[in-house]
């Protein structure tokens, strides 16, 4: 399994960190504003991934996609029974005839999710990460951020 261009513990405070800063005072879903919210997150993230594996000048050794997607919870976190806000993260690399799969089934008022990526890539040096921000009994809705990247050296 490739290791992250950063360490896995800087990857999840970054992206905590701006889906705290971008969703901070948002409790409902709004449809109007999702594409705002996607991208800001992704700007963002990719923006401090370029800036932390950029030294010297040089170009980032790595390519990065970062995806995020909202889930609307179906009833309001107060309604939802105790315990159902769980933490996903995954952390993912893949060979050639591999698949990566993150997902979840989560109950209690929240819709169901499954996700699943595959790729063909260098399994030393490429790779995935996943994250889900919860939004507990805050928000109505969760938030998951994947992070992908490829080496740009052979």
């Amino acid at each position: 399994m490739a290791n992250p261009p950063i360490s896995r513990e800087e990857l999840e405070k970054l992206t905590e960190d701006v889906c705290s800063s971008v969703y901070s005072g948002v409790q409902k879903y709004d449809h109007d504003k999702t594409l705002r919210w996607n991208t800001s997150v992704i700007n963002t993230v990719l923006s401090r991934l370029i800036s932390l594996t950029t030294k010297d000048d040089k170009p980032s050794p790595y390519k990065f996609v970062v995806t995020s997607t909202i889930v609307q919870n179906i009833m309001p976190p107060k309604m939802q029974s105790a315990g159902t806000s769980t933490a996903i993260k995954a952390e993912h690399a893949a060979g050639p005839d591999a698949s990566d799969v993150a997902g979840a089934k989560v109950s209690g008022g929240k819709r169901g999710m499954h996700s699943a990526s595959g790729a063909y890539w260098n399994k030393e040096k490429d790779g995935s990460w996943s994250y889900k921000f919860d939004g507990g009994d805050v928000r109505e809705f969760d938030v998951v951020i994947t992070v992908i990247w490829v080496a740009t050296s052979p």
